[in-house]
């Protein structure tokens, strides 16, 4: 059975909205978790940086909320993560994260990273690697599976386009400041989470008397995010958010391509999927 780091993590009122456990929250709490892992069974990030010269970039990230978790409902919850090797050449790292409240699972989250050979430069810059087998090694045999995983982003956007119904189309901008950043002073992933939750809000705000089911983004908040990620933003990067919301039967769905403002045809740096 695969290994698995198991803990408990206190809560507090910042990590919550009036409805649920704030996505940025969750995206923190695993990216912890998977950092933790590591430590337990492979090795501290700042050795895997530092001394193997690996980087690990976040490429597609998956949330579901299974259960409501209010901050009423529980003074701590148990964070369970386990890991694994994907790809035939070891070229994914899957991350897969529940947090268990007093009736069970609330939150599931899996993620995917593919590693870096880093170039040693402070911006810790690479060019795309497959893991070391020194690190491959540490994985146990039903932690390494031969088949990648693949994001479902493309076609679920795909599915609206044909299927759904639109609703509207608008965009919003921000500004990558030093505090949506990392040490490599570029935006952390889960800032581009906090991008697009923000420009759903605008929308909402902005649509939601001629769309009045909009506001149950609002009320009742988010089901499950889906995000791929083909860029990093950069310190001081504007960013527009173009955000599209479709109806599909009973459920409503937001997408959002986070790319520069001031870029045409460059394509976007991330795509999140929001559902209700």
């Amino acid at each position: 059975m695969p290994r698995s780091s198991t803990y408990e993590v206190v809560l507090d009122a910042s990590l919550f909205t009036p409805t649920q456990l704030q996505t940025t929250a969750v995206g923190r709490l695993a990216f912890q978790a998977g950092t933790r892992w590591m430590r337990d069974h492979v090795c501290s990030h700042r050795t895997l940086v530092s001394e193997h010269q690996v980087g690990l970039v976040l490429w597609a990230w998956q949330l579901e909320y299974e259960q409501p978790l209010r901050f009423l409902d529980a003074d701590e919850v148990l964070v369970d993560v386990r890991a694994r090797v994907r790809g035939p050449k070891s070229s994914q790292l899957e991350m897969e994260m529940t947090l268990s409240g007093p009736a069970g699972v609330a939150v599931r989250t899996r993620a995917a990273s593919v590693p870096l050979r880093l170039s040693g430069d402070l911006a810790l810059s690479g060019a795309p690697t497959t893991l070391p087998p020194s690190l491959v090694a540490a994985f146990h045999d039903d932690e390494v599976e031969r088949s990648p995983y693949l994001s479902p982003v493309r076609r679920l956007v795909g599915a609206f386009e044909r299927d759904g119904e639109l609703i509207a189309s608008d965009t919003t901008a921000f500004r990558v400041h030093r505090h949506h950043c990392e040490v490599a002073d570029q935006w952390y992933w889960v800032e581009s989470l906090g991008f697009a939750g923000g420009a759903r809000e605008e929308f909402v705000m902005r649509h939601g008397r001629k769309a009045p089911e909009l506001r149950r983004a609002m009320t009742e908040g988010i089901r499950r995010v889906d995000v791929t990620w083909l860029r990093a933003g950069q310190l001081w990067d504007l960013l527009e958010v173009r955000t599209t919301a479709y109806r599909q039967g009973e459920e409503l769905a937001f997408v959002h391509e986070l790319g520069l403002a001031d870029e045409d045809g460059g394509g976007p740096y991330a795509i999140v999927v929001e559902r209700t």
